[in-house]
């Protein structure tokens, strides 16, 4: 694991995990502080580490009875540390009624329970298979506020993960999506082969709506950021032909204060910023943003955008 300097673009420390340790493929991880930082891997282990690569303790997160993956990803999925426990999202296909967090009090017993159920309108409105499937949220202040990919609402939720009210954010223009409930969402169907006619189907409901993907909260200038994907052009798609990875939306940055008021909503340039890949953070400046470097791979270039 690398630390950089933002401010000198140079390399502060490099991390190397000892090999021997039971570690199979690292997933993700999360950075609370040099003395909390969480790695998680393939089988659900989830490890706290620090900034000197000590591991301090680990626990499995999985719940064989509930359907899902425990995952964390920095800025999308973080743990939620409270005094009393920490809360790992369970990511998985959108079904109703499946849990979406697991929580555990003690590293040492390994007390794991699972609560709060994703959104049906989520369910209602999922679009297929093919990217964005991640909610996000922010925790400010005394509320968590959940992005979902596929709904113009951001949910907000009181600390107990009880809905305090659906923020209705539209920026320059209304970005309502249609609710689509589609088959193959339950692990029996998902063994079953579509025909070609519903994967056309269901890709045609992926292009033709909007993907909200992410909603950052920028507490050094008490902003909000909420990154759209548009529509694509052209609805329909063959699926067995295209390479999604090189699908590209047209994204824009819709800016908010933090009573959610709207403030202004900026074109991010096609092509030029690795949005789909969730390359930007929040800084003391504003929003920045990981573009493409077309001299070599090796240098990663970011630039920062501060919004009026």
């Amino acid at each position: 694991m690398d630390f950089y300097n933002l401010d000198e673009g140079s390399l502060e420390k490099s991390i190397t995990y000892d090999p021997n340790l039971d570690f199979w493929k690292i997933s993700g991880y999360s950075y609370v502080n040099k003395d909390s930082i969480f790695l998680i891997n393939e089988v659900n282990d989830l490890f706290l580490t620090n900034y000197d690569g000590e591991i301090k303790s680990k626990i499995n997160v999985k719940i064989s009875s509930v359907f899902g993956k425990p995952h964390i990803i920095p800025g999308y999925l973080d743990p939620v540390i409270s005094k009393s426990h920490i809360e790992i999202p369970n990511y998985f296909v959108a079904q109703k009624d499946i849990p979406s967090r697991v929580q555990f009090n003690d590293w040492a017993d390994e007390s794991l329970k699972v609560g709060i159920q994703v959104e049906d309108d989520f369910v209602d409105g999922y679009y297929g298979i093919f990217e964005y499937l991640y909610w996000t949220y922010q925790q400010v202040g005394g509320f968590f506020y959940v992005n979902w990919p596929n709904l113009s609402a951001v949910y907000k939720y009181d600390l107990n993960w009880r809905l305090v009210e659906k923020i209705y954010l539209s920026g320059n223009g209304d970005k309502n999506n249609r609710l689509i409930f589609k088959r193959g969402l339950a692990p029996e169907d998902l063994r079953q082969k579509p025909t070609l006619a519903e994967m056309r189907d269901i890709s045609s409901n992926y292009t033709s709506n909007f993907v909200f993907l992410n909603f950052l909260f920028n507490p050094y200038t008490n902003e909000f950021y909420r990154i759209v994907g548009y529509p694509i052009g052209y609805n329909v798609l063959d699926i067995f032909q295209l390479d999604f990875e090189n699908l590209e939306r047209d994204y824009s940055i819709m800016v908010f204060d933090r009573d959610l008021n709207f403030k202004n909503e900026y074109a991010i340039p096609k092509g030029k910023y690795l949005i789909q890949y969730g390359a930007y953070f929040v800084t003391p400046d504003g929003l920045a943003m990981q573009r493409e470097n077309e001299e070599t791979d090796d240098v990663a270039v970011f630039e920062v955008f501060k919004f009026d």
